[in-house]
């Protein structure tokens, strides 16, 4: 009997967010389940949002995206570009072009995160100017406002919260709540969870001056305090930078 044969349309997932924060260790991991399929190419990010910051998503463009996903009987197919959640013209175009879409963010602590994501970019941008990069780095840490932006267009059961240091210290659970959330099969056993975590920037990392240190946590703060109340999911006493934010709240509750 003849295999059934592969079908395309919208993807059943889009990873949307964030840069440096272990999003292609995850999906590498996600790929790993036989009912888990990526995009035609197998490339993880497909910026195909980005453009239209400056045109109009037209049905053909929406066409062309579906053309990208293809799977067989039983299986789901779905990319992650950790820029999407950080593009305020986005999260409107994703619920166009997918409404069906489940939704996947990586949180980590955004200062760790600034520390792998300023290296990361300046090895990627030719001549890239040390304050733009810089500024680019802390408006990707609005976690909070990133996340509402996403929600004022997508149902909350849709996203799937996830926290980097979490999947880090207990990477099978969160794998089969990952799995539970996108409805394949939570039971299949994945054995790579210790292959590198994406490019490290390990050694490319500097201590961070202290007015500079100062700054990103000013900055950061309220943020990761709306995140935590938006979210039970994150647990900010695994953010070393911002742990204290777990005490005060248990002394105010």
């Amino acid at each position: 009997m003849a295999a059934a044969p592969s079908t395309t349309g919208p993807p059943d997932f889009i990873g949307v967010g964030t840069q440096r924060s272990g999003t292609t260790w995850w999906f590498e991991t996600l790929l790993g389940h036989p009912q888990i399929k990526p995009p035609r190419g197998r490339r993880k990010e497909q910026h195909f949002f980005d453009r239209f910051c400056a045109q109009e998503l037209t049905d053909a463009d929406v066409a062309a995206y579906h053309a990208r996903f293809s799977r067989g009987p039983g299986q789901i197919a779905g990319e992650w570009t950790p820029r999407y959640m950080h593009d305020f013209w986005t999260p409107r175009l994703i619920a166009r072009a997918a409404p069906e879409a489940k939704l996947l963010i990586m949180f980590r602590d955004p200062i760790e995160r600034f520390r792998s994501g300023v290296p990361h970019r300046l090895n990627r941008t030719a001549g890239g100017r040390m304050e733009a990069v810089t500024a680019d780095a802390i408006e990707r840490g609005r976690y909070a406002t990133q996340l509402r932006r996403m929600l004022a267009c997508h149902d909350a059961s849709k996203l799937l919260i996830l926290q980097y240091e979490k999947c880090v210290a207990d990477p099978a659970d969160q794998y089969r709540r990952t799995l539970r959330f996108l409805g394949v099969d939570a039971d299949h056993e994945h054995d790579g969870f210790e292959r590198r975590r994406g490019t490290t920037q390990a050694s490319n990392k500097q201590p961070l001056p202290a007015h500079l240190m100062d700054g990103l946590r000013a900055t950061m703060e309220p943020e990761v305090a709306r995140l935590a109340e938006m979210t039970p999911e994150i647990d900010v006493g695994l953010w070393k930078n911002f742990a204290h934010l777990r005490a005060e709240n248990a002394l105010s509750t």
